[in-house]
This record gives C-alpha cells, structure tokens and sequence, in this order.
C-alpha cells in the first residue's frame, strides 16, 4: 500500500466538480444508466481530474491544457504537459473498488489500468502517451444500488444534492494508484503470450496492465514528467 497516494480534497472543490457534472449532458456515453447513477459517474470523472491537477501541482508540475478534443482521432485528452520540446498526452482512468476485492490493496493485486482497446486496434496505436489511474475507495456494485434508492431533485440547491449525493465522500475516499508509460506498455505487452495480452468486460477489451506489477509508482511519475526529452 505505500506507493500508493492518498488526495485528500476539500467540500470547495468536490462542489465545484459537482457544479460541471450537473452542467454536463451526463446521460451520454453512460449506457442509459440510472440518472443518479449516471450523475455519480460523471462527478467521479471530474473529482478525479481536479484531484490529479491538485497532486501533480504540489509537485511542482503544470499542465498546458486540459480536457480538449484532439480533431485527429476524435478522442478526449485530459491533461496536455509541455516541457521545452517534451509534449506529452496524459489519460486519467477513474475507477470504484469491484464488490468481490473489498479494498484497495487487493484491487492492487487483482486489477489493471483501465486501457481500453478500440477497434481491434494494435498495443502501438493506443491513444496516450501516459496513463494515470486513480481508485475511490466505494465499492462499486453496493454504490450503484444504493444511488438507485435514492431521491435526488437536480434541480435543487447545489449542498443538497451535495448531500443527496454523498458527494463528501470524495473528499477522503481519493487515491492515486499507478501509471504507465506508452513505451513500456508496448514492451510489457508484446512481452507476454498473445492470450495473456487482453481482457474482456462486457463489450469492451482492455490491455492488460496489473497495478502490482506493471504500473509505476505514483512518484515516479513527477521524474518522468521532469526529465529532459
């Protein structure tokens, strides 16, 4: 448990995560989720991010943009980090604890980076060029049914939903688990046997990349970022 790193956030800034995600369309992309749950989806996605910035800042490292849209491949970028002729693409994966590991050192042993593998597509052609994930210690399948039981007016005050929401929780329940580098993940990748190279959940495959064994230190990230190209 010592590599990874803890993100302690503020009421301040979880409402204001809270705010955007009620500000966005959250029912798109979230498979006609239950709209708490949905709501509960996209708020994850914005604490996460405020939460990466927060930690990358008290490293010391800014990033030049954030949440844009690359026109080239139609994808999302989280955070864009430029340092002299450095230019890098950083994709921040946010993920609840699955019901069956119950916390985070087993969701360490057991789990991957969240890489999803998009049309057949081969390790080398994966957008990114870092990927970063962060855990909330909620389990996800008893979080899910609970946020279906429960009486959420959207369009009230901003602290009751707050409070409808559990949203607080955020505040203690943020962790920075790992990263990897698009690099090593191609290494890593080809390295194994072709059987052992993906996963599947649902529709969707991933490539594998365990949180023990094959993603980085949080830490290490802040010298990776500061090394000279």
């Amino acid at each position: 448990m010592n590599a990874i790193v803890h993100i302690a956030l503020t009421k301040e800034e979880i409402l204001t995560a809270l705010t955007t995600a009620l500000q966005q369309n959250f029912t798109d992309n979230l498979r006609n989720r239950h709209p708490n749950v949905a709501l509960d989806s996209k708020l994850r996605g914005y604490v996460g991010e405020l939460a990466f910035k927060k930690w990358a800042k008290s490293h010391g490292i800014e990033f030049k943009e954030s949440n844009i849209k690359d026109n080239s491949s139609g994808m999302d970028i989280d955070f864009v980090f430029e340092s002299g002729s450095k230019k890098l693409d950083i994709e921040l994966k946010t993920s609840l604890i699955p019901d069956v590991d119950q916390d985070l050192q087993e969701m360490m042993n057991r789990r991957d980076i969240k890489l999803i593998r998009r049309k057949h597509k081969k390790v080398e052609e994966l957008d990114g060029d870092v990927h970063v994930q962060i855990a909330f210690t909620q389990l996800r399948l008893r979080k899910d049914d609970w946020l279906k039981k429960q009486r959420i007016d959207f369009d009230s005050d901003i602290e009751d939903i707050y409070d409808q929401l559990a949203a607080y929780r955020y505040e203690k329940d943020t962790f920075l688990m790992g990263w990897i580098d698009k690099p090593s993940l191609i290494v890593q990748i080809n390295n194994k046997p072709q059987h052992l190279q993906k996963w599947k959940y649902g529709m969707r495959e991933f490539w594998t990349c365990n949180l023990q064994k094959h993603a980085k230190k949080p830490l290490t990230l802040i010298a990776y970022l500061n090394t000279k190209p």
